[in-house]
């Protein structure tokens, strides 16, 4: 076989060959014309993401120190409480949470809690009170009461008018409980005295010695 016949081809692969020549032709010429272009917007783009950081006049530095504004404007929402010294004291019944919180040991949640019993409570009786506000222990408690001082001054339930929600609603009154007064008043009319619970077996003695101070009679 004469080596030319290596080198004939039939029409159809000519057109072909001549194709795929004018492809690749193409494809180098794209490539070679846009990868300067690439290599410039690059170049510029580098520069305009450095003013981003750097640049005092971009919007982006006018909002740092914005951000740190409105950081110090939300915390002093929130200033440090001066912890009360040694000899000073808050009383118990009259103190907001903002007086609660000066108290060494107490902070907003429980300087809340406080309050929230004490208002159920009608205002405590008792130092020894504290002791059912949840969460607090004996170690948190014996801490506190040195700085704490009680003049009582009780809310006390009108046992002959209030309705069940509003007994029922005392800390010291449970559901039977405030049924059972309802339930008497209605059927045998006024409540006279502590005497008269005594005799119902929904009261215990240690029910009546915590009710004492927050009953009235009149």
């Amino acid at each position: 076989m004469n080596w030319k016949d290596y080198l004939y081809f039939q029409k159809r692969d000519r057109v072909a060959i001549i194709l795929l020549l004018v492809l690749i032709t193409l494809t180098g010429g794209i490539y070679i014309f846009t990868r300067p272009q690439q290599k410039a917007n690059k170049e510029e783009a580098e520069p305009s993401s450095v003013r981003v950081t750097t640049n005092t006049n971009t919007p982006y530095s006018n909002t740092i120190p914005t951000f740190s504004k409105q950081n110090k404007d939300k915390a002093s929402d929130y200033p440090y409480q001066k912890k009360l010294e040694t000899g000073g004291t808050v009383e118990l019944n009259t103190a907001d949470t903002a007086s609660l919180k000066k108290i060494p040991g107490i902070g907003t949640g429980f300087a809340k809690r406080i309050v929230k019993y004490r208002n159920l409570l009608g205002g405590f009786a008792d130092i020894t009170q504290l002791k059912e506000v949840w969460g607090l222990d004996n170690e948190l408690y014996d801490k506190i009461t040195p700085y704490i001082v009680l003049v009582p001054q009780i809310e006390k339930i009108k046992v002959n008018s209030a309705d069940f929600n509003e007994l029922n609603r005392h800390p010291y009154i449970d559901y039977k409980q405030a049924r059972v007064i309802a339930d008497i008043r209605e059927r045998k009319g006024r409540i006279e005295s502590l005497k008269r619970l005594r005799l119902l077996e929904e009261f215990t003695d240690d029910d009546i010695k915590r009710l004492t101070p927050y009953l009235s009679f009149d």
